[in-house]
């Protein structure tokens, strides 16, 4: 698939990740302001209810950009647009429990597979056949679950730090200072550098 559309745009895509990430300090300085306070506020909860795909958008434009070494995206917004990506990304996943349900697929794909494809007689060792089903269902379920767990643990750790507030507010106000700058044709990076 050819993301040339986005590593061309990749200004607006910048300034569209920002104003999202940075969607609460927006929230939170407009609600006051009594006319347009509450229809901006629901905008954006709407806004930032799809950050998590602009939060793809965003990695896979800095992925693409970073392949096909495109001209109008340093290396520097490329790192901008993957940790930006993952700022948005982490912050719905962080709390969903990943580990249980990947072990709840688990456990039942074992149990599928023998019921279907290897059925067990009434007793097997004098044993009811629905015990053995049921351990067959967890030996796989909380071995997935245990190694699983590590690495939702680390995300969620992840999580924690990169959609903190300040981090948000921070990554989301470079995002848009880099998107209008590329606008601009200049670039956030190479005037910090010089």
């Amino acid at each position: 698939m050819d993301f040339a559309i986005l590593v061309n745009n990749a200004q607006y895509v910048l300034i569209l990740g920002g104003i999202i990430a940075m969607s609460w300090f927006i929230q939170k300085v407009i609600k006051p302001v009594p006319i347009v306070g509450t229809p901006t506020s629901i905008l954006i909860r709407i806004v930032s209810f799809f950050g998590f795909f602009i939060g793809i958008a965003l990695i896979i434009t800095g992925a693409a950009a970073w392949q096909s070494q495109a001209h109008n995206v340093d290396t520097y917004t490329q790192y901008l647009l993957i940790i930006a990506g993952f700022v948005l990304i982490l912050k719905p996943i962080k709390d969903f429990p990943w580990a249980a349900l990947l072990g709840l697929i688990a456990g039942g794909l074992a149990v599928g597979a023998v019921y279907f494809f290897f059925p067990l007689p009434e007793t097997v060792l004098g044993i009811a056949s629905i015990w053995v089903y049921v351990i067959l269902f967890f030996i796989p379920a909380v071995l997935v679950y245990m190694v699983f767990k590590f690495i939702e643990d680390v995300l969620k750790l992840l999580g924690t730090l990169l959609a903190s507030r300040p981090i948000t507010f921070i990554v989301g106000l470079i995002c848009i200072v880099q998107g209008i700058l590329l606008l601009l044709d200049s670039n956030l990076f190479t005037l910090l550098l010089s």
